[in-house]
This record gives C-alpha cells, structure tokens and sequence, in this order.
C-alpha cells in the first residue's frame, strides 16, 4: 500500500517537461528544483500560516516583484 502522494518521490523528468513547455529555461528549472529540494514535502510545513506566506512569496514571484 502506498502512502499519501506527498511522501512519494516526485517524476523529475515530467516536472521538467512541463516546465519547459511554459517557456522556463534550464537554469530556471535547476533553481526551481534546488528550491523544492529545500522542502521536500509538505509534511515538514511547520503551519498553515507558513504554507499561505509561500504561497504569497509565489504570487509576488510570478507577478515579477520578487528579482531572482
């Protein structure tokens, strides 16, 4: 029996397939990557609260108010 998805290794290659197709570059995806690695899974979040700032961090970094 297999455990929730977000303990489960994550498909590398589809991951960068995608991320390609919209337009990110190979360097792009290594930071991506390294970044994720920061935080493998979800479980490790220490609260909601942390895991709504991200989710902020993220918006401001696709809106281009967060320089690389």
């Amino acid at each position: 029996m297999t455990g929730p998805k977000s303990v489960s290794p994550r498909p590398e290659d589809q991951a960068d397939r995608s991320l390609e197709q919209s337009g990110f570059t190979k360097e792009q995806i290594a930071r991506l990557r390294e970044l994720r690695d920061m935080y493998p899974y979800i479980e490790y979040m220490d609260s909601r609260r942390q895991w709504h700032r991200l989710r902020f961090v993220k918006w401001l970094y696709a809106r281009g108010e967060i320089p690389r």
